[in-house]
């Protein structure tokens, strides 16, 4: 069963597809202009009075905030671009049987992950259809005992 997507805060696709946004000019203190250099959307920035300081960032995206444990924001996140709005990063999260994120399913299902068990599991099915896959590998994976979580 598909759940709604649920952001980890992890920053990476910030860092990554961030460096697609560019900053054309200061508006204000709070305001940007701005362009997603994939889409080449244009869009004006606002970004939230507890972050006007911390931009421009140099980790990525200009509007990515990352604090000291390591928790992102994205310091103009009610007016960011189409591309951020839409974007997953994974498909399915895979958890092992203490609760705790073991992998996640990204692109065409591409397990990324550091469990060698849950590695040796892993068949991506080049060539089944999507909804016979996905019941597939999920009975696989709970029998082995993982959890696993789709995202729509």
């Amino acid at each position: 069963m598909a759940v709604p997507f649920r952001c980890t805060d992890c920053g990476r696709c910030c860092v990554s597809l961030g460096r697609s946004i560019s900053i054309e000019r200061r508006v204000t203190g709070r305001h940007y202009d701005c362009r997603e250099g994939v889409t080449n959307e244009a869009f004006r920035a606002e970004v939230s009075e507890e972050h006007r300081a911390a931009v421009p960032s140099s980790a990525g995206c200009p509007f990515l905030i990352v604090s000291s444990t390591g928790i992102s924001a994205c310091a103009c996140y009610a007016t960011r671009p189409r591309l951020c709005r839409e974007y997953r990063c994974a498909s399915m999260r895979v958890f092992a049987p203490d609760g705790t994120e073991c992998g996640h399913v990204g692109g065409r299902r591409s397990l990324l992950t550091d469990d060698a068990a849950l590695e040796a599991l892993w068949d991506p099915g080049d060539g089944e259809e999507g909804a016979a896959w996905r019941e597939r590998i999920e009975e696989v994976l709970v029998r082995a005992g993982y959890g696993v979580e789709w995202y729509d």
